[in-house]
């Protein structure tokens, strides 16, 4: 019995072998049909080993735009798919690969888990990571991009398409500066206004400061204006308290710098896993599953980034890197300490919420020990007079 590592040696081989075999990849012109006819054709297309040229035929011409920046890598969108590509940024290789790896250890985690912990919340779709080797995409795709590629690795996965338009334009009437409201219809048009997904700041509730430095790409929604927009975040809360118990106790990592963001809601909604589709029926599925959202026209949650994450160990060293992980990041979490009794509630709803689901996961005391820790946190921050200092 084939071990993995025996399997993956096995497979990198048989693909060095193939390599030597073939000189180059087949791209098949329309001059192709018309010099070989088109059962020659079909037997080239069939062995799903020659690719149509995007410069002929009826291919689809898929530009590539810009619609996100992270730290090790800029997310450009597949025009026409639903698929980005986020190309790596000099120098940050180690850090790409790890995102690859850890964004397909955290969706497998997900996918493990009943569908009570994870019904609101969706990770986008690995796809394929790329390298300078990929000739059968860099070859016709190269020309797509508006800006040089100069280092090609790269990976694909599903997009988080951006708010709808209506939505945008009222986060400009109900949040936005009176003097952007006063040219909105230009506001909107703007490039960095384009795509725009909402990050959700359950930790943060200063006032938005009246400046012309308010865009609409990752957009910071503050607590406060959550309230002011009669949200429930309650229900926020426990949509990430339940992502972040299963980050830590079935992905088993560390959930360091991993973004919570609104975005338009998936085309299909997150399934069963088998043993939950086994006991359901015809009449009681579409009680435990959301509608479609084919043209994105819904909001729906997300949880994203995970250049930064690590594994860790169930010991002292593992506590400290969650609890870490829980201060470094942006403040979508609820404060644990606070004078304002309504962030004292939503800590309640988000801490009761991360025990329940971690109590689901596994047997291990250290989900409390690290609620413990970042409550004592929590009190020495606000000592020193901040609370994410």
């Amino acid at each position: 019995m084939f071990s993995i590592t025996e399997s993956l040696k096995s497979l990198i081989a048989t693909s060095q072998h193939s390599a030597g075999e073939y000189t180059g990849l087949t791209f098949l012109y329309e001059s192709y049909i018309r010099q070989h006819g088109p059962a020659t054709f079909l037997n080239r297309m069939f062995t799903g080993k020659a690719y149509i040229s995007t410069d002929s035929f009826d291919a689809d011409f898929r530009s590539f735009e810009i619609i996100g920046e992270g730290q090790c890598g800029t997310v450009w969108a597949l025009t026409g798919t639903d698929q980005v590509l986020k190309v790596m940024k000099e120098g940050k290789l180690d850090q790409l690969w790890n995102d690859s790896v850890m964004h397909k250890t955290v969706q497998e985690a997900f996918e493990t888990v009943g569908i009570a912990l994870r019904n609101d919340i969706t990770i986008p779709k690995y796809g394929q990571y790329i390298t300078p080797r990929h000739d059968v995409f860099w070859q016709p795709n190269i020309k797509r991009f508006s800006a040089e590629i100069t280092d090609k690795h790269a990976f694909l996965s599903s997009r988080i398409f951006g708010l709808p338009l209506s939505v945008r334009a009222s986060i400009v009437d109900t949040l936005a500066p009176k003097d952007i409201r006063a040219h909105k219809q230009e506001f909107l048009a703007r490039e960095e206004n384009q795509h725009t997904l909402v990050r959700l700041y359950l930790g943060r509730r200063e006032q938005r400061a009246a400046t012309r430095s308010f865009r609409l790409r990752n957009f910071d929604l503050t607590i406060s204006e959550m309230e002011y927009l009669r949200l429930d975040t309650h229900r926020y809360a426990t949509i990430i308290a339940r992502a972040l118990a299963i980050l830590h106790w079935r992905a088993h990592v560390d959930a360091n710098d991993v973004e919570f963001v609104l975005g338009s809601a998936p085309m299909i909604s997150t399934p069963p896993t088998a043993a939950e589709l086994k006991i359901l029926n015809p009449d009681n599925i579409g009680f435990v599953t959301h509608g479609l959202n084919l043209y994105h026209t819904s909001v729906g949650c997300w949880l994203l980034d995970f250049d930064q994450c690590q594994s860790f160990e169930k010991d002292a060293a593992g506590l400290e890197l969650l609890k870490k992980g829980f201060w470094m990041n942006d403040p979508y979490y609820p404060r644990p300490v606070s004078t304002n009794a309504m962030d004292m509630a939503l800590w309640a709803v988000f801490k009761e919420e991360y025990l329940a689901a971690s109590g689901i996961l596994t047997d291990s005391g250290m989900p409390k020990d690290f609620i413990t820790a970042v409550e004592a946190e929590g009190k020495r921050r606000q000592l020193g007079g901040s609370i994410f200092q």
